[in-house]
Formats: structure tokens, sequence, C-alpha cells
């Protein structure tokens, strides 16, 4: 497998380059933006079902997957996190494993439509059931796959999952303070491959942008989920959006889940700083040492300490660090009422001033 990623040296020598003409920086003014990333948590862990030895193991694994994210009580971890969203009323959120689960009769050839949870759609409705006004601005499909699940003797399913990452915005604000002027997505070129029962499949990562105009003063919004099994497909990954979506004239902030750790001085997280970027964490301001994974396990009522920093916000321009929190972490606080965490991950929320 290692064979496959020898170009990878060639995009990380170029990416550690400085992209060149950058913004300089200037006063502040009274233009404050909101942000938040947060990983909402597919609900289950697929790596038993790629080590599957089987056929028999497998559909087993693809069961108990399905299993896990149903004893995860996803409509109450949803309205926790509507509640983190909804505490500090972001301008833009950008949010990854935006999980799509369907189901349909068990080894039909045909794909899987019932819609069993869709967390978008979910997390829209609860932000409107507490009086905000938030719609889609883009969304892109990455990994979407589709296998049978056996539960018992009688009981069988083809169990679908469609991951996806999302840019939402407030519907709410005047164009003055909020007007999204483009969009872009895509998924990156370069993407881990995994075998299952000897079928190579991809697992796609994407990325999503959009460009907003607040008061006069344009910037560009970009929202990433990186590779979290294999370094240098990470790597590489980070090269793309240094290169693409994040290579633009205008103030750039970069939020995510970058699964490298920013506590530790992960090289993806490295080579956004050598390129220009300021992790608004460490610009001052913040209280304790932000950490966002693993807030739990498999099944969110059991919950961990968190001891990395994947989740964060930088920024590349004229844009000056106000606040920024973690969110979902209390394990009291956040909790839902039957005892589950939010997510997996801790959210992150900024407050920026956009210069002049």
């Amino acid at each position: 497998m290692l064979r496959k990623f020898k170009p990878f040296a060639v995009l990380i020598l170029l990416s550690l380059l400085c992209v060149g003409n950058l913004p300089a920086q200037g006063g502040n003014s009274e233009r404050t933006i909101k942000v938040v990333t947060y990983n909402m948590y597919l609900g289950a862990d697929f790596a038993d079902i790629f080590g599957a030895q089987s056929q028999a193991e497998l559909v087993t694994e693809v069961a108990e997957a399905y299993s896990d994210m149903l004893a995860g009580n996803v409509p109450e971890r949803i309205d926790e996190i509507a509640d983190q969203i909804a505490a500090g009323s972001p301008d833009v959120v950008g949010l990854q494993e935006v999980a799509l689960w369907r189901f349909g009769a068990p080894f039909d050839p045909s794909p899987a439509t019932a819609v069993k949870y869709d967390f978008l759609d979910m997390l829209i409705k609860r932000l409107e059931a507490r009086g905000l006004s938030y719609a889609p601005v883009v969304v892109q499909t990455n990994l979407d796959a589709e296998l049978p699940g056996v539960f018992s003797a009688t009981e069988a399913l083809d169990i679908r999952y469609t991951d996806r990452i999302a840019i939402i915005a407030r519907t709410d604000l005047n164009t003055s303070e909020l007007k999204i002027e483009g969009s872009s997505s895509g998924n990156f070129a370069t993407n881990l491959p995994v075998t299952l029962l000897g079928t190579e499949i991809l697992i796609l990562r994407g990325w999503t942008a959009v460009d907003v105009k607040h008061r006069g003063k344009k910037y560009r919004f970009v929202n990433a989920h990186l590779e979290s099994f294999y370094e240098p497909v990470q790597w590489a990954q980070a090269a793309e959006l240094l290169q693409g979506p994040t290579n633009v004239q205008s103030p750039v902030i970069l939020a995510g889940d970058f699964n490298s750790d920013a506590a530790t001085g992960g090289f993806s997280y490295q080579m956004f700083l050598a390129n220009g970027f300021t992790d608004v964490w460490n610009s001052g301001g913040t209280s304790g040492p932000g950490m966002t994974w693993p807030l739990s396990g498999e099944i969110p009522s059991s919950f961990l300490i968190p001891d990395t920093r994947v989740d964060y916000i930088l920024t590349r321009g004229p844009l000056t660090f106000s606040a920024a929190d973690v969110l979902g972490e209390d394990p009291v606080a956040d909790a839902s009422p039957s005892g589950f965490r939010p997510s997996d991950h801790a959210g992150v929320s900024a407050s920026l001033i956009l210069e002049p």
C-alpha cells in the first residue's frame, strides 16, 4: 500500500511553500462575524466492517454498526447540538459527518431509499424550533455505501450510509450583514483506499466553501474533514486545501475536523501555520487546552476525557480574534436527557472581527 503514496512527498513540499500575495493585517472595525465547526458523529465505528474476513462476518458487523447508531439516540444528540449552536447564533456553521442513514429490503440490488435519519434535515428543523433560521448553503457527498446487515435469523436489512460535509448559514440577517456570493465544494483527489472482501473502496473525504460579503467586506469560509486513519493521505488532503479552496486573495476562515492534533503539533496543522494561518485558540483569551476528541466511546453514553485537539478554526488575512469556546464538552450540562454526549467531538466557536 505504501508504494501508492510516493507522490505525497512532492505534494507536501509544494504545500509548505507560502501561497503568497496574502492580505496585510489592518486596523480593527466592528465587522464581527461568528462561526462554528461541529463534527456531528455518524453514530458508529466502521473499523470492524472493514476488518471482516467473510461474508457472514461482514453482514453481522454491518448490523452491529447500525444497531450502535440506533442505541446512541440520534434525535436526542442532535437536540443537544442544536442547543450548542443556538446559544451563540453563529452566522455560518461548518458541519462534518452529516450522516444520512437509509435502509431497504435485504440483498436488494437497487439503492435503499427509506430514510431513517437525515442529520442535516433534523438539525435545521431543531434550530427552527428554537426560533433560529438556518438553511444549507452547500453540501458535499463523500462516502456513499450500502451493505446488507443481518440482525437475526429472521431479520435483515440493506443499510445505506451516506457521509456528507455541509455549511449552513443564517437566513434572517440583513444582506448587509450576511450575503452569500458564491459556494463551492469537492472531494479530495487523494483518498484512502480500503479493501473489503477483495473489493477496493475509496473512503472519500471532502470540503465545502462559501464566499460571504459582510458590511461591504468579503471573506471565504472553508469547512473540511481530513483523513484520520492514514497520515500521508491526510497530508496530501491538507496540501489540496492550501492549493485549492483557501488559495484566494480574500480573508479566509478555515474550520473543520482535521484529524491532526494541534496540541502536539500534528504535521497537517503545522502545514496550515506555515502557510500563513493563525489558530484562534492560541490567539489569547481562551480558557483551557481546548481538547475536542474523544468525548465518548462508540455509543455516546460512554463518556471519555478528550486528549487531542483535532477540531479548530484557523484564519488568514485581516481578521482579528475576539473570542473562542469549545462546545458540548461538559459531561453534565451538555448531556442529553438520557445521558448521551451530543457527539464524540466537541464543537468550536469563534467570534472574529473583519478588518476594513
